[in-house]
């Protein structure tokens, strides 16, 4: 038998970015105390809105599990004396717990008999232990940033200012700061004016009375609640540009969402789309709107957190806050448009990109080498000077004033800027380099912008990591763990071959040309961080650990590992290879040991069974494809041919004795195995599938 609890702690308005985290915490935090106090649950539950975090456990047991608990004592050479009556140190360690020594028993260890004292001890009423767990609890939930208030030493997110605590129908005498818990909730701050009983901890009843008094306490509900007063108010004017990150924002800054549409002049649609829709959303969470066309409209949505007396004064007053921001976004933007975008370049010399690498203008100097280096290494037929230009012009929107007011539309601004002066061949590029992202997991599309994103990012790792500001535990301020999943997206989403132990160390000595490198051992750094990237973005593919275990420690080139990985999962399941594996296992277990680089040259000459000279010879037949199935990349074939090696290990095991009394017999077995194996490990290390 059990009994749910409910507990809401009622806030100050906590930020929207606060809330998702605090209940995901909230939940786990939950959950491992209550199994640490031993009580069982059925479910763990939470919800919350900008002014309450809520808990709901349903059927959390009446009390503790009983626990059985042994005490061990004195050795039984001290306990029980020579006649087997018991000493004064067995009767006072039994006294000590309440009991007589016929109630020990004899426990064998490691160190020897001991006396051992059982007893079970009756677990806690859970509405005894609960103040305690919940208080605990409560002190340990995550906010980015917490606070305290008056004279109380506890810390929170923001202020607390009601506590429901219920327990079946009871309340928990649990109390914070200077609060009591109660049976009573609040609903919304303007619409519910008197406090709400809650009579018993049952979830269904809590939600519907709260949204009687408008609040949507569930987050998806309260998200699909805004999602569809949205679409309703717009739906006779235009399509809302419902990003989802923005529409959870709004649904967390309400506990009950009233959207309403206003509009802006038309004269600020000339500004480019993106600066209008940026300019709305970053300062005001507003959501453009658009016509069936795709074309953006003077037309906006407001979600508000009341439904006011006057609608009509509420849609003025957010309309005059638009046309503010719009006019500042149209000073800036044509304060741009008056500076080329070479002087924008050239400002880059006062923008400091990281304190330890420099300034943009450093950084451009790096793209410009990095940029022309790498197209050489990846298409000849790319347009230098092409590369050159878009690498020099990269950052020059950090400098226009758009850019500094909203930097989420760098690379777009650049684009739009460049289409203006005149760089119209090059402005996709500009835009593409920051892709893949976050927000558009598309691949860049023009060969520059290719080029251009994979530097771009290379440099941030290599400049990062030279300059010994590497990432640590699951801390990564400066997104290098975000650039090297990019970099590994483009090179096997676009078949590009690129060996990155060569470019990481071409930029590393580019770095320490302008005097920035520090760390000497970077490169170790970087491919080992690179490594364990690639290893997840594997996995995330859907190959298995073993399989990626046989490539991820050859020469870093993503697309090749790629294609290998998956020539390999298209064999694991095959009988014949898994035959060969288990074929090759015996040749290397032989080798295992042996310092195959000391080993003389193969001698034929000194073959003495059949069976090493159809070994060496099917080797001889098949050495010139597989090397060119190896330089070809068609690593499907390459396993094939491997195959054909498969009967001939056998046989050569079955009648070969290798480990022979004269040595020159024994090394000449030895190295005609350690040359077969390198056939093996050429494509990768298969002592993982063994």
């Amino acid at each position: 038998m059990g009994k749910n609890l409910l507990w809401e702690i009622g806030t100050e308005e906590l930020p929207a970015r606060f809330i998702i985290p605090a209940l995901e915490s909230l939940k786990i935090l939950t959950e491992k105390k209550l199994k640490e106090s031993l009580l069982n649950f059925e479910e763990i539950k939470t919800a919350g809105t900008l002014r309450r975090l809520t808990l709901f456990v349903k059927n959390l047991s009446e009390k503790q599990e009983e626990i059985e608990e042994e005490i061990l004592g004195p050795s039984v050479k001290i306990g029980i004396d020579e006649k087997g009556n018991y000493t004064k140190q067995a009767l006072g360690f039994a006294k000590k717990y309440g009991l007589t020594p016929e109630n020990l028993t004899i426990k064998r260890t490691e160190k020897g008999e001991y006396l051992c004292l059982k007893r079970k001890i009756p677990g806690k009423k859970t509405i005894e232990i609960l103040p305690q767990i919940l208080l605990n609890i409560l002190q340990n939930i995550y906010f980015p940033k917490s606070m305290r208030w008056g004279n109380y030493e506890i810390k929170f997110a923001r202020p607390i200012r009601w506590v429901l605590c219920l327990y079946g129908k009871e309340v928990v005498p649990l109390k914070v700061a200077n609060i009591e818990a109660s049976s009573f909730t609040f609903g919304h701050r303007f619409l519910s004016e008197k406090p709400i009983q809650i009579s018993e901890a049952d979830w269904e009843t809590y939600e519907v009375l709260l949204e009687k008094n408008y609040v949507i306490v569930d987050p998806e509900k309260r998200i699909l609640k805004t999602k569809e007063e949205i679409l309703k108010v717009s739906k006779n004017i235009g399509i809302p540009e419902m990003e989802k990150d923005l529409l959870e924002e709004n649904a967390h800054l309400v506990e009950y969402p009233f959207p309403i549409v206003g509009e802006f002049p038309k004269e600020f649609l000339r500004l480019p789309e993106p600066l209008v829709i940026t300019a709305l959303k970053e300062h005001q969470r507003y959501i453009c709107l658009k016509n069936k066309k795709g074309k953006l409209i003077n037309y906006f949505i407001a979600v508000n957190n009341n439904f006011p007396k006057n609608l009509e004064v509420l849609k003025k007053g957010h309309e005059r806050v638009t046309k503010a921001r719009l006019e500042d976004a149209k000073f800036y933007f044509e304060k741009d448009l008056k500076e080329s975008l070479e002087k924008k370049v050239e400002k880059l010399k006062g923008i400091v990109y990281h304190i330890k690498c420099g300034t943009l203008w450093d950084k451009t100097q790096r793209l410009i080498e990095l940029g022309i280096y790498l197209a050489q290494k990846i298409n000849s037929h790319i347009d230098l000077e092409k590369v050159k230009k878009v690498c020099f012009y990269a950052k020059a929107d950090h400098a226009s004033e758009v850019v500094k007011e909203f930097t989420s539309l760098q690379g777009i601004m650049g684009s739009i800027y460049a289409d203006y002066f005149g760089e119209k061949e090059i402005a996709s590029a500009l835009y593409e380099q920051y892709l893949p992202s976050p927000q558009n997991e598309s691949l860049p599309q023009t060969w520059e912008g290719t080029i251009l994103s994979l530097v771009d990012k290379i440099d941030h790792l290599v400049s990062l990591f030279g300059s010994g500001e590497k990432p640590t535990g699951e801390a990564d301020p400066y997104g290098l763990r975000r650039a090297a999943y990019g970099i590994i997206k483009i090179l096997i989403g676009k078949n590009i071959f690129l060996d990155l132990d060569n470019i990481f160390n071409y930029a590393l000595k580019v770095l320490e040309k302008q005097s920035f490198l520090r760390e000497k051992e970077a490169l170790t750094e970087i491919l080992e961080f690179f490594r364990k990237r690639l290893e997840g973005e594997f996995l995330n593919l859907g190959f298995n650990k073993l399989l990626i275990s046989v490539i991820i420690k050859l020469p870093l080139n993503p697309f090749d590992q790629f294609l290998r990985i998956k020539a390999l999962k298209n064999f694991q399941d095959r009988k014949d290879f898994i035959d060969l594996i288990t074929g090759f296992k015996r040749v290397s277990q032989i080798l295992k040991g042996i310092e195959i680089e000391k080993l003389p040259n193969l001698d034929p000459t000194l073959f003495k069974e059949k069976e090493e000279n159809e070994l060496y010879f099917k080797m001889l037949e098949l050495q010139p494809k597989l090397e060119d199935f190896l330089n070809k990349k068609e690593y499907i074939k390459y396993l094939e041919t491997l195959l054909e090696f498969k009967e001939l290990i056998d046989r050569f095991f079955d009648n070969v004795f290798v480990m022979v009394e004269d040595k020159k017999i024994r090394e000449n077995r030895l190295k005609l195995l350690a040359e077969i194996s390198i056939h093996f490990n050429s494509f990768g290390d298969f002592t993982y599938l063994m």
